[in-house]
């Protein structure tokens, strides 16, 4: 015969099986501080950063729950969450909130890098973060999102606030500093959220992402790879995002020499020699540090060539065969470069927000080899690419608000730009 227990006593039952063997948090339980889709070294993946447990995501209308990518910590006591997404995948919801989803043949990449606010004793500047007008990722981030890309190619540094804000200067007074959970939420994964929710993301590492800076957030929150939970890696391997009509190559070179002081450029141009392989269509080389770029230097502002040991990478190794295009940030402004003797373009995208660098005059030559055209603006913003042919591409850089400043158009690697002025205020 059943046993015929209490109500009361079957109630109790329940309630301590529940803390015991706890359901899985759905998302409306889970305070989401930020999420996002990106791509990775095997796939797509959502992310999420939360202050509780993962929660379950809804996957073309079936939820799914979301692993542990980081547990916390100290300094980062929140957790971050993933979920890989299948190829093909045409919904993604979470806590309500539509994610984007990957389109197999993206026709306008948006390029946007350099976005945080800076804070540094060690350079003696202190951007406004607190100043809409002098400090605009924020409304750079809303123009992007209104931009309506298929794809955002995020060309590194992300984590400026590396000291405190001195006595008395309000235009930064209170922001969070250092290596930890608050100027992550400050720099990126808050003023952020039009970018996350626009397209999905292909990061780069930049050089304020070492392990001497915030390396231990990158690997936390956006390397391609998973997290092993170990610190950080001075380098990582390169790796491809491959669509329907073009390849980006993703090359980590945040740092350039190693322990010992040595130039990395042999190990550059294995690299390279890999890529050359991997790449079988028309191909971008996404890289923080730029190939072949000019600039002002941020401490003296006299003009500065960028980068040695890419140079000599690219003098051992050579360029891939397909590369149409090199795609980088670093110096803080943005700029295309065209070349004689059928070396590929470079494109900077560095003014995302963080404090500009002055103007100097371009070089007559990069490496030995000469600047056919150039392209400067020293303005806020970010670039977009669009295509409606396969290999050509419209190049827009936009200011702070999306309008358009001025226009190029890259047929393979042969650039033309529109008769306005090269160095646009």
């Amino acid at each position: 015969m059943r046993p015929n227990f209490p109500r009361s006593l079957i109630l109790l039952a329940t309630l301590l099986s529940l803390f015991t063997h706890p359901l899985r948090a759905d998302a409306a339980d889970t305070d989401v501080i930020a999420a996002w889709v990106q791509y990775t070294v095997d796939g797509v993946e959502a992310r999420a950063v939360v202050r509780d447990r993962c929660p379950a995501i809804r996957i073309d209308g079936r939820s799914v729950g979301m692993v542990e990518r980081a547990a916390s910590t100290a300094e980062h006591p929140n957790t971050v969450c993933t979920a890989k997404l299948p190829r093909g995948v045409r919904s993604v919801r979470l806590n309500g909130e539509r994610l984007p989803v990957p389109v197999e043949n993206p026709k306008r990449i948006v390029t946007i890098g350099d976005t945080g606010c800076r804070l540094s004793k060690s350079h003696g500047l202190y951007q406004q973060c607190n100043n809409d007008n002098l400090w605009p990722f924020a409304q750079v981030a809303k123009s992007v999102e209104a931009a309506a890309p298929d794809l955002i190619l995020y060309t590194g540094d992300y984590i400026y606030r590396e000291d405190s804000c001195p006595d008395g200067d309000m235009g930064c007074a209170n922001s969070p500093y250092g290596k930890n959970q608050a100027t992550w939420e400050a720099d990126w994964l808050l003023p952020g959220q039009p970018i996350h929710r626009a397209a999905p993301l292909v990061l780069i590492r930049g050089n304020h992402e070492t392990c001497k800076r915030a390396g231990i957030g990158w690997f936390r929150y956006l390397d391609a790879r998973p997290y092993s939970g170990s610190g950080c890696e001075d380098a990582t391997a390169p790796w491809v995002v491959t669509l329907k009509s073009m390849q980006i190559a993703v090359m980590d070179v945040t740092t350039t020499k190693d322990a010992n002081g040595n130039s990395l450029a042999p190990l550059f141009a294995e690299q390279l020699r890999q890529l050359g392989d991997e790449l079988y269509k028309p191909a971008w080389i996404a890289s923080h540090r730029p190939f072949f770029s000019s600039g002002a230097d941020d401490d003296t502002g006299l003009l500065t060539i960028h980068t040695k040991e890419l140079h000599d990478a690219v003098r051992q190794a050579g360029v891939p065969r397909e590369t149409r295009l090199f795609v980088s940030a670093h110096v803080h402004l943005a700029e295309l470069l065209s070349f004689e003797q059928g070396r590929p373009p470079q494109l900077v995208v560095a003014n995302g927000g963080t404090q500009l660098v002055p103007r100097v005059d371009v070089p007559a030559e990069i490496d030995g080899v000469g600047i056919k055209s150039h392209k400067v603006i020293y303005q806020y913003g970010f670039v977009t690419l669009s295509s409606k042919r396969r290999d050509r591409w419209s190049i827009s850089f936009n200011d702070v608000e999306g309008r358009e400043l001025e226009r190029c158009l890259l047929s393979g690697k042969r650039v033309r730009c529109t008769d306005r002025r090269s160095d646009h205020h």
